[in-house]
């Protein structure tokens, strides 16, 4: 990561925007950022690791406290930071939570990441999307870029000086081993479950073979392999041999029940064949009953054909019946309304006269009109300028005074009063250091809360680690117990293989009295699992005392850490006392700061209020001089006009408006009389000719009907049939078809009748009526005996292949089982490697970050020695404590000029400066090396050189320059002059009190 634009708006001292541009250092590697005490100058690195991150540079700092008193309510806090990684463009825009000018509810936490794609294209939107985002472009946490880019200030020794315990959570963070430790707990893991495995796959083994149903199989299940195999052999031949005999049996069986079925089959066909002659011999005898029946139906056939074929002769006489009708009614409709059109004509030809008389009044009122809209302009325009005259006088007389000038008065006092306050209200430089103060107050009470805490735990460690040594005694004696028996048994086993003149194998007597057995058994599976319980115990021991001394360790540098803090703040009572004292302090001083700036939010509205009193009396004159002059201009207009006589517009309007009216209703009348005449002498014409029409239809439908009377009455004659019988079938024709169909139905099945009962008794014969039910009987009793054939054999088939199943699974559990216990010793002395129980006795997890931490030293030795002039080397502690698993990563220092080491806390505060230095270098390094994805190109160094003696700072400056070959670029906040009058480019921040300022200088 390489800054190249940083601008700050409304945070921290910082009251207005104030802009960066790193771009402009042109090559230069390193920059020094001066100014006074609480200028802003860690400010500078607060505001690029919360744009980044979100989160201060340093431990005492808040980002919710990065508002800028100075600023105003209006102005937001806001970081906008540019940067680069590899090459590629990004930007970052983050506004903290911070109180909303208007109203109570704050302004939200908020961030946007942009990348550069020939324009500024949003990457993120969300302040935790932002976050992942940066992390994953970095390839740093907050607290790795802490570490490595950034050494803040008070906090540059902190990896320095840190424990073991410590070193091992940062390079677990920086070089993710905590996949290492995942490996070693996941075998240690996997090493308990695949052991559980194995000891369920012996018993799931054993129990697989008691599926068998069998008797022996209990017994046979604790006997060898040999004899189990054997046993199951002999059981497989005798299930086969039942299963053939089976066979065998059900196949007889087979053959008997299908001769009876076929038997019974063609008993059944010949049952039927005579069940159906029965039943159409039948139906044939009911067909030869109803002959009379299909007589007198065929007949009536006859009578409904003829009244059918003179139906369309009546029908068509009806119809034309029914059209005379109604054109009759037709005609005497139309020939009153004819009659009816000839009153209204004769009506409104009385209306004529009255029609001529407003056709005359319309051309006397047009000619009237005509006149007064010659007049009407004339008399618009002195009116027109009459109300603009008494209108601009209206206007005039509340402009004469300003209505306001005694709040403008009021408002002048006010101005004067607020400005004269504030020149005296207390400056707010002291609420900044008493805020300071109270947060170091606040670290002090957290420190003493940690210290009580860690005793606490201390202690409950160490009544855990007494409990467990009380259980590691206690079963240290039991698993004696156990040696003890077992040396007994050896004894007893011993003496019952001496014999008279051999010597002993243990004194090498030859002598052996009578010695009375112990009688002593033992129990192999306790003494295994007391030896397990044992050995986990000695565990837990261990860890108990590494527990302890860890705890020890964090409890002294507490209290170390606690009394620095409390010698620094020249504490006389207690931290949470004085925290109240200033917390009292801070409270007066926020309410004086409050005062100072409600007169400053005052004295803003107050003169803004001013300016636009100033500006509406101003405003207020101008409008007042335009109007007495528009004023002057009507007034000559008119004195230049003629006044018009008694007539007013309204008048000549109302006049106009009068006749206007009675012309619309003349012309409304006049179009709506003709429009009458013209609508009636159209209606009359046309129901003349349609009274023509009509009378011409009705002749020729009485033609019409005379014909068709004829040609009916000489269809009756050449049928016989009278009009009174043809009215009597006429409404039975619609049955003709189904009469005819059901007779020829009924003749059909007649026929069909006669062949099929002939036929059937062709097929039948002379043969008896067979006794179905007694062949039925004698079918079901073979079937029943069949089936139970058929289901032992099932039942034998299924015991064999059941028994090859159970055989089958058991074989390849039984060589699954052997392969798990072979496979389980692997796992065991995998897992065991891996928590550390081999002879150096170090972790997986630990191997790895020493390795790693190695690699660091090395690299941090090459700055050290350029710095020392080669006094100091730093290396590592090899010895590890006795039990001690959370060792090794411990750093000491070898001097060249006693020739021995020493721990890196007896270093001098220039010494350790120049360590923590090459130590932070190195480590850079290192991380860019092994992680490609990691962009170091920036570090970031928060005070530190005001430590060195002019030799050592030289040498550091030397070396920090050197870096310039690697294109990283070193940013430091000193206060050393020499420092910065070897650097050229410097970022001087200037403190007023009204906030700080930011000059880059560049020589």
């Amino acid at each position: 990561m390489r800054p190249e634009q940083l601008t700050i708006t409304a945070f921290g001292p910082y009251a207005e925007t104030e802009q960066i541009d790193f771009t402009q250092l042109e090559g230069r590697s390193m920059f020094v950022i001066s100014g006074r005490t609480g200028a802003g100058k860690t400010t500078i690195f607060d505001a690029m690791t919360f744009a980044l991150y979100g989160r201060a540079s340093g431990a005492l700092r808040n980002a919710s406290d990065f508002r800028s008193q100075y600023a105003d309510p209006e102005r937001k806090t806001e970081i906008d930071f540019t940067f680069t990684i590899r090459d590629e463009r990004y930007r970052i825009v983050r506004q903290p939570q911070q109180p909303h000018p208007k109203n109570k509810t704050p302004i939200p936490h908020e961030a946007v990441l942009y990348e550069w794609k020939e324009t500024w294209k949003p990457l993120a939107t969300k302040v935790n999307d932002v976050e992942q985002t940066i992390e994953s472009l970095l390839q740093l946490s907050y607290e790795q870029f802490s570490q490595i880019l950034l050494l803040p200030q008070n906090q540059f020794r902190q990896l320095l000086d840190s424990d073991s315990t410590k070193k091992q959570q940062i390079l677990q963070s920086i070089f993710k081993t905590e996949a290492y430790r995942a490996f070693q707990e996941d075998w240690i893991e996997r090493y308990g479950k695949y052991r559980k495995r194995v000891e369920w796959a012996v018993e799931t083994t054993r129990l697989k073979l008691l599926e068998l149903e069998d008797e022996a199989v209990e017994d046979m299940s604790t006997r060898n392999l040999p004899e189990i195999v054997t046993w199951l052999d002999a059981r497989e031949e005798r299930l086969l041999a039942a299963r053939d005999t089976l066979q065998a049996q059900r196949r007889t069986g087979e053959e008997r029940l299908e001769a009876l079925r076929r038997e019974v089959n063609q008993a059944t066909a010949l049952a039927e064949l005579m069940e159906e002659r029965d039943v159409r011999a039948t139906a044939l005898q009911a067909f030869r009953q109803a002959a009379q029946a299909r007589e007198e139906r065929q007949a009536l056939i006859l009578r409904l054909e003829q009244v059918a074929s003179v139906s369309p002769l009546y029908q068509r006489t009806e119809t034309v019946r029914h059209d005379i009708e109604r054109l009759t009614r037709e005609r005497d409709v139309s020939r009153q309304r004819d009659e009816g059109y000839t009153r209204q004509l004769e009506e409104l030809k009385a209306e004529a006269e009255a029609i001529t008389s407003m056709r005359q009044e319309a051309d006397q009122a047009t000619s009237r009109v005509n006149a007064i809209d010659e007049m009407l302009p004339y008399v618009d325009e002195w009116h027109r300028a009459t109300r603009r005259r008494d209108d601009l006088k209206r206007r005039l007389e509340p402009l004469s005074l300003f209505s306001e000038e005694a709040r403008l008065q009021e408002l002048q006092a006010t101005e004067g009063e607020l400005a004269a306050k504030l020149e005296h209200a207390p400056a707010p430089d002291q609420l900044v250091e008493a805020e300071r103060l109270y947060s170091q107050l606040q670290h002090q009470v957290r420190l003493e809360s940690k210290v009580a805490e860690v005793t606490e735990r201390l202690g409950a460690c160490e009544r855990n680690g007494k409990e467990v040594q009380r259980q590691f005694t206690a079963q240290t004696k039991q698993v004696d117990q156990f040696v003890e028996a077992e040396h007994a048994l050896m004894a007893d086993t011993l003496r019952e293989r001496l014999e008279a003149g051999d010597p002993c194998p243990v004194c090498g007597s030859l002598t052996h009295g009578h010695v009375e057995r112990t009688g002593t058994s033992i129990d192999q599976t306790g003494h295994r699992s007391a030896v397990e319980t044992l050995k986990r115990i000695e565990a837990d021991l261990h860890e108990a005392r590494a527990d302890y001394r860890a705890l020890k360790r964090q409890l002294d540098e507490l209290i170390r850490e606690r009394d620095l803090a409390r010698l620094e703040l020249k504490l006389d009572g207690a931290a949470d006392t004085a925290m109240q004292h200033q917390d009292a302090r801070i409270r007066q001083l926020r309410e004086e700061a409050e005062e100072r700036q409600r007169m400053e939010r005052l004295l803003r509205s107050t003169t803004t209020e001013l300016k636009q009193l100033e500006t509406a009396k101003r405003v207020q004159a101008e409008e007042r001089q335009k109007l007495f002059e528009q004023l002057q201009t009507v007034q000559e207009k008119l004195q230049s006009m003629r006044q018009p006589d008694g007539t007013t517009l309204e008048m000549l309007q109302t006049e106009r408006n009068q006749l206007a009216t009675r012309l619309a209703h003349i012309e409304r009348n006049v179009e709506t009389y003709e429009r009458r005449l013209e609508e009636l002498n159209r209606l009359k014409w046309g129901e003349a000719e349609r009274l023509r029409l009509l009378g011409e239809q009705l002749e020729f439908e009485h033609a019409r009907l005379s014909e068709a009377t004829a040609e009916l009455e000489a269809a009756f004659e050449r049928i016989e049939l009278t009009e009174a019988v043809f009215k009597e079938y006429r409404l039975r024709v619609e049955q003709l078809p189904e009469l005819r169909e059901r007779q020829a139905t009924e003749l059909e099945e007649g026929v069909r009748l006669e062949h099929a009962v002939k036929a059937l008794n062709e097929k039948i014969g002379d043969r008896p009526r067979p006794d179905l039910e007694r062949l039925q009987e004698k079918l079901h009793e073979e079937g029943r005996s069949f089936e139970t054939l058929s289901e032992q054999l099932v039942t034998a088939d299924g015991q064999l292949k059941r028994h090859r199943h159970i055989v089958a699974e058991w074989n390849a559990l039984r060589e699954k089982t052997d392969e798990d216990q072979r496979n389980l010793e692997t796992v065991k002395l995998i897992a065991d490697t891996g928590r550390g129980l081999n002879p150096q006795k170090l972790t997986f997890e630990t191997y790895v970050q020493t390795a790693f931490f190695d690699q660091i030293l090395h690299a941090a030795n090459v700055h050290l020695d350029q710095m020392t002039s080669g006094q100091f080397q730093l290396e590592r502690k090899i010895e590890t404590a006795k039990g001690n698993a959370k060792s090794g990563l411990e750093l000491l220092v070898f001097d060249a000029y006693t020739g021995q080491s020493r721990r890196v806390q007896n270093l001098s505060g220039g010494e350790g400066f120049k360590a923590s230095l090459s130590l932070a270098l190195g480590l850079a390094e290192v991380v860019q090396q092994l992680s490609g994805g990691v962009s170091l190109e920036t570090m970031l160094i928060d005070e530190g050189f005001g430590t060195l003696d002019a030799e050592s700072l030289d040498q550091a400056i030397e070396l920090l320059m050197s870096l310039q070959s690697s294109g990283r670029l070193v940013g430091v906040i000193s206060h050393v002059q020499e420092l910065k009058d070897r650097v050229d480019a410097r970022i001087e921040v200037k403190k007023s009190r009204s906030g700080s300022t930011i000059q880059l200088i560049v020589e």
